[in-house]
């Protein structure tokens, strides 16, 4: 059952500029590369779209001419030829979502027309640009979808956290870095605002709680178990104070911490 968030429940979301790898067929790698003078992207190139589909698993986006042809569907090369000229001759596109619908893909176009706009959008994570837009534009429109589909992927995270407890959360990520943090949380932490997202987790706590949680913890959490205990906490002041812990994974890898203050000896308590 899903649980509504909680009062005080409020994600922090902070843009992050990790590297990204973007594949690129059948198009001038220096036309793609000057649209991200200024962005961690890597470009990779692919001769043809069957090149492509086997590196898809080591990449964040597709970039695809419209008129690119499948080796393995019927669509041609004179099929292409026989149409307006639009482009909108987009099978492979279908064939590409179908093995990999949570891909990314941006497909250029001569011309966008409404036609061709309306099958892109019918998939989801993809998009068009016009092949003489700026290349402003282009890299653009890669950064938003990338990112809006980061934000879903969070969102949903979030969500099962909030499904867990409506208590103090902190949401990791699997690199181990702070993505969402409740209200409660950083009122017992002392924090402000987004203070605590893209730090390590282990700054929540004291080096012998943190030896003790990756000793113990994680190790149940990585089998797929829940795991419960006590530990030592640190504010941003530099203060300690002991809390119980309970701590979840979850399928991607994240991490669910839910933090009580408790006394002496363990006991939890309601503040």
């Amino acid at each position: 059952m899903l649980v509504p968030p909680a009062a005080g429940i409020e994600p922090s979301v902070r843009r992050q500029r990790a590297q990204r790898t973007l594949l690129v067929v059948d198009q001038e790698r220096d036309h793609i590369e000057r649209a991200f003078d200024d962005e961690p992207v890597v470009i990779e190139t692919a001769a043809t779209l069957a090149d492509a589909r086997s590196s898809v698993d080591e990449i964040d986006c597709l970039v695809a001419p419209s008129t690119v042809t499948d080796d393995d569907s019927d669509v041609t090369s004179d099929d292409v030829a026989a149409t307006d000229g639009s482009g909108e001759h987009i099978g492979w596109l279908e064939t590409v979502k179908t093995d990999t619908p949570a891909l990314p893909i941006v497909v250029l176009a001569d011309e966008v027309t409404p036609t061709l706009m309306r099958a892109v959008r019918a998939y989801e994570w993809t998009t068009v640009v016009g092949r003489d837009e700026p290349r402003e534009r282009l890299a653009t429109c890669i950064t938003d979808l990338l990112e809006r589909q980061r934000l879903t992927h969070l969102s949903k995270r979030s969500l099962a956290s909030v499904e867990l407890t409506g208590d103090a959360v902190a949401l990791v990520d699997p690199a181990g870095g702070i993505q969402f943090v409740s209200r409660s949380l950083r009122m017992q932490f002392g924090a402000d605002g987004d203070e605590f997202v893209g730090t390590p987790w282990q700054e929540l706590f004291t080096d012998d709680a943190v030896s003790h949680l990756e000793s113990v913890a994680l190790p149940t959490v990585a089998e797929g178990w829940r795991w419960t205990g006590t530990c030592t906490a640190r504010r941003r002041t530099g203060s300690t104070f002991p809390v119980r812990i309970r701590l979840g994974g979850l399928e991607d890898g994240s991490l669910v911490f839910v933090v009580s203050e408790a006394d002496a000896n363990g006991t939890e308590h309601d503040d």
